[in-house]
């Protein structure tokens, strides 16, 4: 489901219009996240760590509103729910895209994510890049990470001009990494465009995932 956005009584519309004159309105913050619950509880339950990194991220998007906007063909909407899709590296070294419908219930959406990475991984390099429909839609969330370094900030690619696809969040996480104190940090970075996410709400889906991470009990 989705609601269009009437720009004549739209609250933020100054910073809409303002922006929407820049060929590229996108930025990005990097932020350090503590994710020692999520190691320990990989450790303890033996289960995958991007699983429950991309719920969690993808529950804490959905928890903002402006996160939910996005512009279509000129026009601007506020979708219901907003989905994760992420690449995959197969084992021909190409990667392709996949995503999911987001899913409250953990053990659902969890089962689901490592089925698609499996499917993902047998890809040959002449299989459509995209293997899931949903990542053509707009209310996504373009994810990624890159589990070899541990880095200070990342630079999306992002095409100048389309206003449409930049509207999508494009978010990015690195090699968590083990601190002298014992904890495990990750720099997370999520680039939007500020024609329609300002600074504040962006700020506030970092916080609600650190939130979320520190107090895993019934969430998972």
């Amino acid at each position: 489901m989705r609601t269009e956005i009437d720009l004549k009584t739209y609250k933020k519309r100054n910073q809409y219009f303002h922006f929407s004159k820049f060929p590229d309105p996108s930025y990005g913050l990097d932020v350090d996240i503590d994710v020692t619950n999520i190691v320990q509880r990989k450790e303890e339950k033996h289960i995958s760590f991007f699983p429950i990194f991309i719920y969690l991220l993808t529950k804490a998007i959905n928890s903002v509103y402006e996160l939910h906007l996005r512009e279509v063909n000129g026009r601007i909407y506020y979708y219901d729910q907003v989905h994760p899709t992420w690449t995959v590296m197969g084992e021909s070294g190409v990667y392709s895209n996949v995503g999911c419908p987001f899913n409250e219930d953990f053990p659902a959406f969890y089962k689901e994510v490592i089925e698609l990475n499996e499917k993902a991984k047998k890809l040959k390099p002449e299989d459509h890049l995209d293997l899931s429909p949903l990542c053509n839609e707009p209310n996504v969330i373009y994810a990624s990470c890159l589990p070899l370094l541990s880095v200070l900030s990342f630079r999306h690619p992002t095409p100048s001009g389309d206003h449409d696809d930049l509207s999508v969040p494009r978010i990015l996480w690195d090699k968590y990494k083990k601190h002298e104190d014992g904890t495990y940090h990750l720099t997370l970075n999520i680039t939007v465009s500020h024609a329609l996410v300002d600074g504040f709400p962006l700020a506030h889906v970092f916080l609600k995932l650190q939130e979320f991470i520190d107090h895993l009990e019934g969430l998972l």
